[in-house]
């Protein structure tokens, strides 16, 4: 779902998702029980609303989607999940992508996240919680390169007839420009080609676009007290 130009305002991604027609990582977790202590997750009361199953895996874990059509505009749709999640967010971000409008806000241990495409007659949004799984449940990060010392905060997979995404959220302690060389290097040297890049090291932000083929990885770094956070974003052919 997203391999535009770097834009720095574009790549100050938190928690994205992956641009699939089909598969949206946009998700509540199907577990009942876990689900009382979410926080609350409101729509327009205009809006209709419904889930909709796909193979879709978040931390290992089976997921379902939420999808809502409304008679209103993306920047409507927009603020209506700004003002709901924004005060409450550790991490928040929102922004254009591939004429979708993505809003994402990271309440531990819960991640909110609304997509918004529009279309004739208004919007359609996929709309979701997750809920940071049990370590010792799932191994989460499995197969791609971590730092020592990183933390799998999310691992997000789905599947479609013809693509498969990953989307992974990790912090460390190393700085943003050692957490940059590390993945910059270690595709570099397994073949990836570099599309785009950016390092700003007094703003505490970084991006890298990277492809193999047909596959896309999009790693964007910010940094937060002390931390650096990187979202990986994956879709491999197949």
């Amino acid at each position: 779902m997203f391999y535009l130009n770097v834009n720095y305002a574009d790549t100050v991604v938190r928690v994205v998702v992956v641009n699939m027609k089909i598969v949206i990582f946009l998700f509540i977790i199907l577990y009942s029980n876990t689900a009382l202590g979410w926080p609350k997750l409101e729509f327009p009361e205009s809006a209709t609303v419904e889930v909709v199953a796909d193979n879709m895996k978040m931390n290992g874990y089976p997921m379902k989607t939420w999808v809502m059509k409304n008679k209103s505009s993306q920047q409507l749709t927009a603020a209506y999940f700004r003002k709901q999640w924004k005060q409450q967010s550790k991490l928040f971000h929102e922004q254009m992508f591939e004429g979708d409008y993505i809003v994402n806000s990271l309440q531990p241990p819960y991640l909110l996240t609304a997509r918004i495409s529009q279309s004739v007659d208004g919007v359609i949004a996929y709309i979701g919680i997750t809920e940071e799984a049990d370590e010792s449940r799932v191994k989460m990060g499995s197969k791609f390169p971590l730092p020592n010392g990183a933390n799998v905060l999310s691992d997000v997979a789905s599947k479609d007839v013809y693509k498969s995404g990953r989307v992974l959220v990790v912090s460390t302690s190393r700085s943003l420009s050692a957490s940059y060389h590390f993945y910059r290097n270690h595709y570099l040297n397994r073949g990836w080609l570099e599309d785009s890049s950016l390092l700003d090291v007094s703003a505490g932000k970084a991006a890298l676009i990277l492809t193999k083929g047909a596959n896309i990885v999009n790693l964007s770094f910010d940094t937060n007290n002390s931390q650096v956070f990187l979202v990986a974003n994956q879709v491999f052919e197949g």
